[in-house]
């Protein structure tokens, strides 16, 4: 795997009346297509990170390599275009430009700097406008945009650069509650495309969603760095539990994600959420228009959850042509059955851990939707409900 970032013992100090330490001694890699998500409490040396990897902090001591050729801790004229050319930077408040509407914030960097022509920038940035549904305010100034609109052009900006490296900083902490999901589920959608991202996050709830690894920081020192899935459900260092024990991992119960990005970004974060071996028990089975649905993303899917050894037990109407391909190719992690002529259940739902996933498909063609109750009594009802239909269900052989 193509190797995006290595930190290097990264040490920065600043002098303002008392000598601080904001880093000592940071160490840790990022790959292609991977997310890091840096957490820890205020003060811990978390921006002063994000700022030296984007070239605004000159470290004391360390090295940092971006793309495996540039040491861009020389801060020399070439590593400064090396940043220019690769990482793009999301502050927490916005940046834009108040004097240029939304499109022409967008379109600046590409043509200054990647010499893009003013149409091929403008067609991108209808093309992203349009995407994350921000195209109606294409000639609207900054200060007519809400919190969350703001964030979003930024993010998009940003991508705009089709940078190597997106690093992002605290982005949601100027919002308001109400504005923050917009804001998160437009970062899942990057992640699921593949961005390879630096995230300095308070929200743990996402950062176990959308990160590869999570990296805890605390009075400057790196004191872990865990997969998503260990650094809260298999935690032990007392600092952080500690730490976790003073913030809600889940404040809000239910979520509902729609649309073709949402939904597959949903469908892949979930698999960094749980733990290997799972089992994932699935009524109404809505065979193709599942697949369909997750699109060119399924075997980035399938891969994802063969390696974590998810099984699958399902319940459906009829088995389809590709269900029956993935239970004779892993009939360890593929078990189905039929659900009986007599009962009607319309509903399609799947239940894995404690987390209850209504999907809706509607017709062919339709953008699917996902509605997530992350409830343990909720779940457990649900699943008693699954065992039930199991039990009357015919195996399929």
């Amino acid at each position: 795997m193509t190797q995006i970032l290595e930190v290097k013992n990264l040490t920065k100090t600043f002098y303002s009346g008392n000598r601080h330490i904001a880093l000592s001694d940071v160490s840790f890699t990022l790959d292609k297509g991977e997310v890091v998500c840096l957490v820890g409490p205020s003060g811990s040396g978390k921006s002063t990170l994000l700022r030296c990897l984007a070239g605004l902090e000159e470290a004391d001591k360390g090295e940092i390599v971006l793309l495996g050729e540039y040491n861009i801790h020389e801060y020399d004229q070439i590593a400064i275009e090396a940043i220019r050319e690769n990482v793009s930077f999301v502050f927490q408040d916005y940046n834009l430009w108040p004097h240029k509407t939304v499109m022409e914030n967008i379109i600046f960097a590409p043509v200054m700097k990647k010499k893009m022509s003013a149409d091929k920038a403008r067609q991108l940035a209808s093309d992203l406008l349009k995407r994350f549904d921000l195209y109606d305010k294409k000639d609207a100034y900054p200060d007519f945009l809400s919190g969350g609109q703001k964030q979003r052009v930024a993010i998009i900006r940003a991508i705009a650069m089709q940078p190597k490296l997106l690093l992002l900083d605290e982005i949601t902490s100027a919002l308001d509650p109400e504005l923050i999901s917009s804001v998160l589920n437009l970062i899942k959608v990057l992640a699921k495309e593949g961005q390879s991202m630096v995230i300095v996050t308070h929200h743990l709830k996402f950062a176990t969603e959308i990160a590869d690894k999570i990296i805890f920081l605390d009075g400057g020192h790196l004191v872990q760095e865990a997969s998503a899935r260990d650094f809260i459900y298999a935690q032990n260092n007392p600092r952080i539990i500690d730490f976790l024990q003073t913030l809600s991992l889940n404040k809000q119960e239910i979520n509902v994600y729609e649309g073709f990005d949402q939904f597959q970004a949903f469908q892949l974060g979930t698999l960094k959420r749980f733990k290997k071996g799972s089992s994932k028990y699935v009524v109404g089975s809505s065979g193709d228009r599942w697949f369909e649905s997750m699109g060119d993303f399924y075997e980035t899917y399938e891969k994802e959850r063969i390696d974590k050894e998810i099984s699958w037990r399902m319940i459906m109407y009829n088995e389809s042509p590709r269900d029956k391909d993935l239970r004779l190719r892993c009939p360890e992690l593929n078990e189905y059955r039929l659900i009986p002529k007599n009962m009607d259940n319309p509903a399609n739902y799947y239940v894995i851990e404690d987390v209850v996933v209504i999907q809706i498909f509607g017709k062919e063609g339709d953008e699917p939707a996902v509605i997530e109750i992350k409830n343990k009594n909720v779940a457990k009802s649900y699943l008693n409900y699954f065992n039930l239909l199991w039990e009357q269900s015919q195996p399929i052989k």
